[in-house]
Parts: structure tokens; C-alpha cells; sequence
């Protein structure tokens, strides 16, 4: 067997969100060694093995997907045909250890989810890189079958290491666009007098993830509360925001998956962060401050791949106290 380098970290700046058709397109990107196994490791600068990442999709019944926080089961044990378990596990598993060598190191790892995890986390199909986790808790059990098992808690990264590392943004920003406009400045002047103009450049970054820009391509830049497509720019270039339902950030923030995003327009998104209308579990959009002749739930605009998480609508509810 060929023993390969463990890389940790994002990989070509690979960022959080991006789609994959399959486990090989995955390989193929670098993002993780294995076409088939949970584990991909490979040897740290010192010779021993680690593991840089993880593939969660259905692998083992004992796995806990809560987004933030992973509860992982470890390789080994089952049977090759019917994929139950059927003896122990162990830690001399290479990708056990490899698992267990990241926690001591403090490695960070990547996650990549397929269709067949956590509903409200996976993809609706294919692979999704989620970001960088770290292993901070490792130990054996007895599993549902029965069987010691070995198990692995893995945390994600706060946002703001969910980032390029410095270098890479610096390239980033020094190849982003310019947003240019010219402002009337009086200065000095009085406005009797002839008007300045001056050319400002501003720099910016706008954060639109592989996520968000995905969910606006499945809806034609159409927003779902209200229908209005804008049209901007070039003849038929459209224009929508991607509202998260449950707000990104904080202890009780959302994750940035396909199923907590909305494709709205400025105003939905706008009124949608600031409670002004919410979501039923059946997905109709209720104007909180229409006089109640006037007001009457509009059924959300929905396209086949595109599945949205209850968890979230309720959690929006719950943040802005609506009782339905």
C-alpha cells in the first residue's frame, strides 16, 4: 500500500459548500484519499499516520450528525456483503488510528457529506464538502449491534477559520472586482457653486457561498416568497439574495446547507431576518403584519432538488417567539 502524505485543511481553495456528482469527483479534487472507505489518512511530518478526512453517508447506524458536533463510528468490523456489523473494533485499524493520532494532534479535518446522512444536513444528492472539524474526544463502546465499537467526537471550526488561510485571501482579493460609482462631493464648496466629482473605488467582498449561489440557480434567481424575478445587468441576468432560515452565527446559529437557504429577493430576505414573515411546517409564507382581511399564506415556490428542513422553520419561529 502506497502511504501517502496527510494534507489538513482546505485543499486548492476548496471552499465549504462546493457540490460533487461522486465519491471519485471527491477523490479527484484531493479532498479525500479513498473512493469507498469513511477514513482517508495518510502519514504527518513525523511518519505516523493521521487522518485528514471523513465521509459521512449512512456508513455506520451509530453515527450522530447534529452539524456542529459529530458523533463518528470508526472502520472495521463489518461484513463486506450485508454491511452489519459482526465483531469488535480496534484500534490498530489504520484509519482508527489515523482518526485518533488527528485528535492528539490537534489536525483539523474535512467532512464531506453524501445524500444518504442526516436529511437535513446532506445533500439531496451526490457530495458536499462541509468545512473543517476537530477531533476532540475518542473512545470505545458497545454498539447497537453489540459489538466494542470505536468512536470519535468531532467538532466544526468557528466560521471564521472556515476561511482561506491569509495568503490565499490575499490572492482572492487582489483578483475580486472593483465596485466603482462617483459621488458628488461639496468639500469646501457651497452648492452654488460648480459640483466636484469624484471617482471612488470600493473594495469588497461579497460573501456568496457555493451553497447559496446553488439554490438561486435552482430557483432562476426567482424569489420563492413572492415570486419577483429581478433582471439586472447583462438582458436576462437575474437577481436574488440566499436567505439563511435560521440565521448563521452564534451558539444557535444554522448551518450553511441547501436546505437552509431561501432564494428571495432583497425585501422577502430583509423581512424574512427580521421576523416579518415566517414559514409554516407546510410550507406557506405568513405576513405577520398584514391586517388579517388583507393577509392569507402564500405557498412557497419549491423545485424538486431543492429540500428544505422543517428543523430550520422552527428554529426561525422560535427565535422571533411566533406562535401559530
Amino acid at each position: 500500500m502506497v502511504a501517502y502524505r496527510a494534507f489538513f485543511g482546505h485543499v486548492d481553495e476548496c471552499l465549504p459548500g462546493v457540490h460533487f456528482e461522486s465519491r471519485q469527483a471527491v477523490k479527484e479534487a484531493g479532498l479525500h484519499k479513498e473512493r469507498e472507505a469513511g477514513i482517508s489518512w495518510g502519514l504527518d511530518a513525523n511518519g505516523e499516520r493521521a487522518a485528514d478526512a471523513i465521509v459521512l453517508n449512512r456508513g455506520y447506524e451509530d453515527d450522530i450528525d447534529k452539524w456542529d458536533e459529530v458523533i463518528y463510528t470508526g472502520a472495521g468490523g463489518r461484513d463486506r456483503n450485508t454491511g452489519r456489523q459482526v465483531e469488535d473494533q480496534t484500534w490498530d485499524n489504520r484509519g482508527n488510528a489515523g482518526l485518533r493520532r488527528s485528535r492528539i494532534s490537534n489536525n483539523s479535518v474535512r467532512v464531506i457529506r453524501g445524500s444518504e446522512g442526516e436529511r437535513d444536513y446532506s445533500p439531496i444528492s451526490g457530495y458536499r464538502y462541509d468545512g473543517l472539524y476537530r477531533v476532540v474526544d475518542d473512545w470505545t463502546e458497545a454498539g447497537r449491534a453489540g459489538f466494542q465499537i470505536c468512536r470519535f467526537r468531532l467538532r466544526r471550526l468557528p466560521d471564521e477559520m472556515q476561511e482561506l488561510t491569509s495568503f490565499e485571501q490575499q490572492i482572492r482579493e487582489s483578483l475580486t472586482p472593483s465596485t466603482r460609482y462617483e459621488a458628488d462631493f461639496y468639500g469646501d464648496e457651497t452648492p452654488e457653486q460648480p459640483t466636484r466629482r469624484r471617482a471612488i473605488t470600493i473594495e469588497r467582498i461579497i460573501r456568496d457561498t457555493a451553497v447559496v449561489r446553488r439554490v438561486k440557480e435552482w430557483h432562476d434567481y426567482t424569489c420563492q416568497a413572492c415570486g419577483l424575478a429581478l433582471k439586472v445587468g447583462m438582458p436576462g441576468k437575474g437577481y436574488a439574495e440566499g436567505a439563511h432560515i435560521q440565521a448563521l452565527g452564534g451558539p444557535e446559529g444554522g448551518p450553511d446547507v441547501e436546505s437552509n437557504v431561501l432564494c428571495l429577493c432583497p425585501n422577502c430576505h430583509v423581512r424574512l431576518d427580521r421576523g416579518a414573515l415566517y414559514l409554516t411546517d407546510d410550507f406557506y409564507v405568513v405576513d405577520r403584519y398584514l391586517s388579517d382581511s388583507v393577509s392569507r399564506p402564500v405557498e412557497l415556490r419549491t423545485v424538486e432538488q431543492h429540500r428544505i428542513g422543517r428543523r430550520f422553520l422552527r428554529a426561525h419561529r422560535r427565535f422571533w417567539r411566533i406562535d401559530e
